[in-house]
Formats: C-alpha cells, sequence, structure tokens
C-alpha cells in the first residue's frame, strides 16, 4: 500500500489532527513512494504498518478530548 494525499487527509481527519505542511511532505514521500531494505529488496509498506508508524508521528498533533477526565 502506499499512502496518498487523500488517504493522509482522511486519516488526519478520522484522527482529529492537524499537522504542519513539511511533515505532511516528509510522510507522503516516506510512505507513498516504494521502500527498499539495506540489500536493495522493494516492497511496500502494509496497511498495517503505515498506520502503525502514522499513530507514533501523529500523536503529537491530536487534540486529546479526554485528557480532563482521565486527570481526576
Amino acid at each position: 500500500m502506499l499512502l496518498t494525499k487523500k488517504g493522509l487527509e482522511k486519516i488526519l481527519q478520522d484522527w482529529r489532527a492537524s499537522i504542519p505542511a513539511e511533515l505532511e511532505k516528509e510522510l507522503l514521500y516516506e510512505y507513498g513512494n516504494l521502500a527498499a531494505d539495506d540489500d536493495g529488496h522493494v516492497f511496500e509498506y502494509s496497511e498495517q504498518d503505515i498506520c502503525e508508524h502514522l499513530r507514533k508521528k501523529l500523536r503529537p498533533y491530536t487534540k486529546n478530548e479526554d485528557s480532563s477526565v482521565r486527570s481526576g
């Protein structure tokens, strides 16, 4: 699977995240192109791989609406 601009926009909307344009470009470059390992073998990221990497990278940009409930 390759990440597209439309796919990233959908993920950002679903996760209620807003990211800088530079990060958007970086994510599309990294996950929107085929990747190669150290031996030069080309592979595509799975949807699960992309979602897991995005979850980690987008955490600081998501709106956490439950924080007030957990602090008490």
